[in-house]
């Protein structure tokens, strides 16, 4: 019994130190990597895109030189440095800039990156962390 309650214990005080580690990075880190297009919304105009809609897959790769990768069916079609600021509005949201111009306003969800220009009746992009 008392092994058991040990090893309880221990599982979930590792669990805890592995999600305290997870929410200690920041988003420059957490962006870190590949992510897959899932859709994108065009809320004024009512219409949605996909992969399967459009024909055509689309992949960003964040690199933690400050280089964003984009491809287009797996083809680099885009290189380009990219930076993040805080959306002062609300601390959850942010702003990726490439090649220092504002590119567009994303927040982050699990495993979801969203982009959204929603505000001003732009798209909504949504793209998934590929493994």
């Amino acid at each position: 019994m008392k092994t058991n309650l040990l090893k309880y214990s221990s599982l979930f005080l590792l669990a805890t130190l592995l999600s305290c580690q997870k929410e200690n990075k920041t988003v420059s880190e957490l962006i870190i990597g590949k992510w897959e297009w899932v859709k994108t919304i065009y809320p004024y105009v009512f219409l949605e895109s996909n992969p399967q809609i459009s024909g055509f897959s689309r992949t960003l790769e964040f690199l933690s030189n400050g280089k964003m990768n984009e491809y287009k069916n797996d083809t680099l079609i885009q290189t380009s440095v990219y930076g993040i600021q805080i959306f002062t509005s609300n601390p959850n949201n942010y702003v990726l800039t490439q090649n220092w111009i504002i590119f567009s306003p994303f927040y982050m969800v699990n495993d979801s990156l969203i982009f959204s220009e929603a505000s001003v009746d732009g798209p909504v992009s949504s793209y998934i962390r590929k493994n």
